[in-house]
């Protein structure tokens, strides 16, 4: 039986898109404060732009950071540098505008964790219990950009490890098929009744779904606000200030496109062959496809003998 996969394509996450103007700088800033590890840069050069819908060349550097377990493990954060155009807007802070609104951490101390991020410019917006974690520490870090860290006493004493991503959907309900059909699979749906940990006051009424691939362990969190209520949509272009994307591996990024596409489903745009020059990766074919939020997926051609 082939272990080829079009239907729920999705295996693991692959990264995590962070634009900024400054690549190097932001990290730098997860190497010193996480103790991440920054592998792969891509060259600073125009290329063509169509694969995020934009319909001219476009220069921007990209720097793939990983946790300690290393680039055919671990998902990574693409930190995007955009030169031309220049990133627009500011990182969403308000919860309950829709979007991705914060990536996780996991972190041997918690305590330690948050001195280090602080002594680096990061503030503290909430510190105590979740409906996720029995404690969570929630910071903006220096380019207001929302960091969620958890305490993981397994690791190794100066260990970090990629832990979610944390998206405000608009209806559950709508989203959740979505997902499923990606490939994620739900593995607690809940009520949440308490909003400490984005740093509300008062009584929240919502609902949460936790979702996996089936690769490893990062997780999707969904929350979906009832009171006060979600709002707005997530940043249209893709060089906006923030976490704007994310990508997911899959093993023929075209049979998936062609089966899925066969289903209903509509994509951003059709498969394309990219390049990241610089990089030992070779070209891959990559798509997008949007949440009902507005919240774009990537699926890129990566096969699972391509990790451990």
């Amino acid at each position: 039986m082939s272990d080829i996969s079009i239907e729920r394509p999705a295996r693991r996450f692959l990264h995590v898109c962070y634009c900024c103007d400054d690549a190097g700088e932001v990290s730098d800033f997860f190497v010193d404060a996480l103790h991440m590890k920054n592998t792969m840069r891509t060259t600073d050069q125009y290329s063509s732009g169509a694969i995020l819908g934009i319909d001219r060349d476009v220069r921007s550097i990209g720097s793939f950071v990983y946790d300690r377990r290393g680039p055919r493990v671990s998902p990574a954060i693409e930190v995007q540098g955009w030169i031309d155009p220049e990133p627009v807007g500011a990182p969403s802070t308000d919860p309950f505008e829709i979007g991705i609104k914060a990536l996780g951490f996991a972190v041997p101390s918690l305590d330690a964790a948050v001195s280090r991020l602080t002594e680096m410019g990061c503030t503290v917006v909430a510190d105590g219990g979740s409906p996720f974690d029995e404690r969570q520490v929630t910071l903006l870090d220096p380019r207001q950009v929302t960091l969620e860290l958890v305490q993981d006493a397994v690791l190794d004493a100066g260990a970090t490890q990629m832990h979610h991503l944390r998206i405000t959907v608009g209806n559950l309900e709508e989203s959740l098929p979505f997902y499923e059909m990606l490939g994620f699979d739900l593995q607690k749906r809940d009520e949440l009744t308490d909003g400490a940990f984005i740093a509300s006051h008062g009584d929240v009424d919502g609902e949460f779904a936790r979702l996996r691939l089936p690769d490893e362990p990062f997780e999707l969190r969904l929350v979906q606000w009832n009171s006060p209520a979600g709002h707005g949509r997530h940043y249209a272009e893709p060089y906006h200030a923030g976490i704007f994307r994310a990508a997911l591996g899959v093993d023929d990024t075209r049979a998936s496109y062609d089966y899925l596409t066969g289903t209903g489903a509509v994509f951003d745009r059709p498969p394309m062959q990219v390049e990241l020059s610089g990089t030992p990766v070779p070209d891959m074919w990559i798509t997008f496809i949007s949440d009902p939020n507005g919240i774009p997926f990537e699926f890129v051609q990566r096969p699972r003998s391509a990790f451990r």
